[in-house]
């Protein structure tokens, strides 16, 4: 079938408007686990300090006789700890021009353009918290940088084949990273156990999407069923109960 001689369409139009939406659409992840389980706190210095302190081992022996004379104990002094500041930063530019032209998706540019960079920057924080990174004093030459998450876990870790990679614990040092293994349900046990021993009591495991799916497989020390009637497949674990997580 063709189109009739003369006839004017789309395609030849040069004053059709655009279909453009009036919604942006962010395709980027947005969760901030780690961030949002931190308490919060105000720094009034570049290097802020606490102190940590712990308990003598349990001992079975500690039996004295009626009437005895005390023999004193020594008192151990608390450990002073601390991390730096880390100033993090994302610039925005924009002309007057492309701030006051009509734009589809926001009314103002500069507005859009710091409420993006601010989600970016919560991003950096959250990366860089869960990193690997040793403190950094700095200088007028060389940035600040906190002990992230990494330089602080020393006892409660299981690594590969290598060795021991716990850093010191006080944030100077970072893990030095072990052969790489498959994470299984043994392994997750064994760390949750440690941390109960040691005081500890987690209550959330983060792990990236892969692992993630790992630990859906985990069973326990139970049988999964599902209905078949139901025509669901259930194939994700949100809540692991252990002996000491859940």
């Amino acid at each position: 079938m063709a189109q009739p001689t003369g006839t004017f369409d789309s395609y030849d139009s040069k004053g059709n408007r655009e279909s453009l939406s009036d919604i942006i659409h962010n395709i980027s992840p947005m969760d901030f686990p780690f961030q949002s389980m931190c308490d919060k706190g105000k720094a009034t210095a570049t290097y802020t300090e606490w102190q940590l302190d712990e308990l003598a081992a349990a001992a079975t022996n500690n039996a004295v006789i009626e009437g005895d004379e005390a023999t004193l104990d020594a008192s151990v002094a608390t450990t002073r700890v601390g991390n730096y500041s880390q100033i993090l930063d994302k610039t925005v530019v924009i002309t007057g021009t492309q701030e006051v032209i009509n734009k589809a998706g926001r009314k103002s540019e500069l507005a859009y353009q710091v409420a993006k960079k601010g989600k970016e920057l919560k991003r950096d924080i959250e990366a860089t918290l869960c990193a690997n990174q040793a403190q950094v004093a700095g200088n007028a030459s060389t940035a600040r940088k906190f002990g992230s998450l990494g330089s602080w876990i020393t006892t409660n870790d299981s690594f590969g084949a290598g060795g021991d990679g716990s850093p010191t614990g006080n944030g100077t040092d970072a893990r030095t990273d072990r052969t790489q293994r498959a994470l299984t349900e043994t392994l997750l046990k064994s760390v949750i156990q440690s941390c109960w021993t040691e005081g500890g009591e987690p209550s959330c495991v983060m792990v990236g999407p892969f692992n993630k799916t790992v630990i859906s497989g985990f069973t326990g020390n139970s049988t999964r069923f599902d209905k078949g009637e139901d025509k669901r497949l259930t194939a994700s674990i949100d809540v692991y109960e252990s002996d000491r997580l859940h």
